[in-house]
């Protein structure tokens, strides 16, 4: 079930109709019944039996845990805390990336000329897997660090990893953050469920109006690298930064903003990304809550390992003070990208492409900023205008675009062979002489997805500086108000691709 399709929205409204005729204190109750009902429609029902262990597993983990620490028997809840994480995490690392070392050991062997290869297993992850692995493996830990305490009702652990909003594509809830909220009663307010909806519409225009659109060209790229060179790699790459975001973003709109018709604020996954002035902005505005995830329960413990720590010291003590900070800290930010890689798909390329490449803008970054410096001081550039923060931005933008080409395209070999096209002919007349017609995308296709961008970045704009664009929509006078809204409810109604003869693409990041 895709959270753009009528189903869901069936499914939701009448969700919402039982959430709030029933009694406050069996509102998540209900929650718990439409999460099961939302897994068994998206997913495999066999599936549910990883989900089923997760939630088993966690709640008793954490409950030996907290026994554990009141004895006072830290190794005992030490290890209680390893056996949950190693249970958890063996089975997404078993369904997602079997096959990942079946390749690499077919590989090696073949190198190696033994003949012992493996055959490739044919196992399938249940929806979200990513997300509520992570989720209960963040939960665990708070629970063993006494960041939070363990929830003792096993049915409200299962709605905490499994609640049905951030199944699809998260974000990576934190337990403190949202516990409240999940399993206190809500009262109907009009102006909550009204702007939930506003957002959810704002998504699916996102995913419906010009995700969709996007697509088109660059599927018809990608799909005949050899046809399509110079002008046309860099359109296919720009604009799957623009599928991608609107994508990703959308699902969160709507997801976020269903959550928020219950009473439940999720954490935001998303602020304005395209404004960022370096790589490193870019990723703490871009899937907000997975790098925060990392950051928290990779980074900083990796740091604070008894290896890394002796290592600065000898750093600082053989090469310098300045090194001894930097060098660590950009050892623990390898690992993390590397996982993040991984975290996107069990195959080189996300870990090359998607991982390392990111870490390198970004360490790159850091270590030539005193010269930029330099440089931007003798040219006596101006560094706070809008031409250098354009500037700034657009840079960005190229550096997630090469990123991207690896994460879209099949194979390390590939995604170089596009950037090489990419030099390869100055060709402009392609947005003038009917290409993208020919692509199969109409002119009228291609004024809606202009008309569409623009939007996209007028609300940008709002929000950068107001925080969230439907705070300043509230301040404006009520026609104003409903024109916006019916205007694009309408637009989606009338420009949006769906209904009969329309197979709707799945979301990216659902995959995960």
């Amino acid at each position: 079930m895709s959270v753009t399709s009528f189903y869901f929205f069936c499914m939701f409204a009448v969700s919402l109709g039982v959430y709030y005729a029933i009694p406050r204190k069996f509102q998540w109750c209900a929650l718990v019944m439409f999460s099961a009902v939302f897994f068994v429609t998206s997913s495999d029902w066999r599936t549910g039996v990883y989900l089923l262990a997760n939630i088993v597993v966690t709640f008793v983990v954490t409950t030996q845990i907290v026994k554990a620490k009141e004895k006072n028997k830290e190794e005992s809840a030490k290890g209680y805390m390893l056996i949950g994480l190693a249970i958890n995490l063996s089975m997404i690392a078993t369904l997602k990336y079997s096959n990942f070392f079946v390749y690499n050991w077919n590989v090696l062997m073949n190198v190696m000329k033994t003949g012992h290869s493996l055959t490739e297993l044919q196992l399938f992850a249940p929806i979200g897997i990513s997300y509520y692995t992570f989720i209960s493996v963040g939960y665990i830990l708070d629970v063993y660090w006494e960041i939070t305490e363990a929830e003792k009702n096993p049915f409200k652990v299962g709605l905490f990893i499994g609640y049905y909003p951030q199944m699809t594509s998260g974000p990576i809830s934190r337990f403190e953050s949202v516990k409240e909220q999940l399993f206190t009663g809500h009262k109907f307010e009009y102006e909550r469920v009204a702007l939930g909806i506003q957002r959810m519409l704002w998504g699916v225009f996102k995913k419906l109006v010009i995700s969709t659109r996007a697509a088109i060209l660059v599927d018809a790229i990608y799909a005949d690298p050899v046809a399509y060179t110079g002008l046309y790699v860099w359109v296919a790459a720009f604009l799957f930064i623009l599928q991608l975001y609107t994508d990703f973003s959308g699902c969160m709109d709507i997801i976020l903003g269903a959550s928020e018709c219950y009473g439940i604020r999720l954490p935001e996954n998303f602020r304005t990304p395209f404004f960022s002035r370096n790589v490193q902005e870019f990723w703490q505005r871009w899937h907000i809550t997975l790098g925060v995830w990392f950051k928290d329960y990779v980074l900083y413990p990796v740091l604070r390992t008894s290896t890394l720590r002796n290592f600065t010291k000898w750093l600082k003590k053989h090469v310098g003070k300045k090194v001894s900070k930097q060098l660590p800290s950009y050892l623990g930010m390898l690992c993390v990208w590397i996982l993040i890689g991984l975290w996107h798909g069990g195959a080189w390329k996300y870990i090359l492409g998607e991982g390392m490449w990111f870490w390198l803008c970004i360490v790159l970054g850091q270590v030539l900023a005193p010269a930029f410096k330099k440089i931007t001081t003798v040219l006596q550039i101006d560094t706070e205008c809008f031409g250098y923060h354009l500037f700034q931005s657009l840079r960005v933008f190229f550096f997630v675009a090469i990123g991207n080409m690896f994460f879209r395209l099949d194979g390390m070999s590939a995604a170089i062979a596009e950037i090489k096209s990419g030099f390869s002919e100055f060709n402009p007349w392609i947005f003038f002489d009917g290409s993208f017609v020919n692509m199969g995308l109409s002119y009228r296709d291609q004024n809606i997805l202009v008309f569409g961008v623009f939007l996209l970045f007028i609300v940008a704009i709002l929000q950068e500086k107001y925080g969230e664009a439907r705070e300043w929509m509230k301040k404006q006078f009520l026609p104003f108000r409903w024109f916006v809204w019916v205007f694009l409810y309408l637009f989606v109604l009338i420009n949006g691709a769906y209904g009969p003869g329309y197979s709707a693409a799945e979301f990216i990041y659902r995959g995960f």
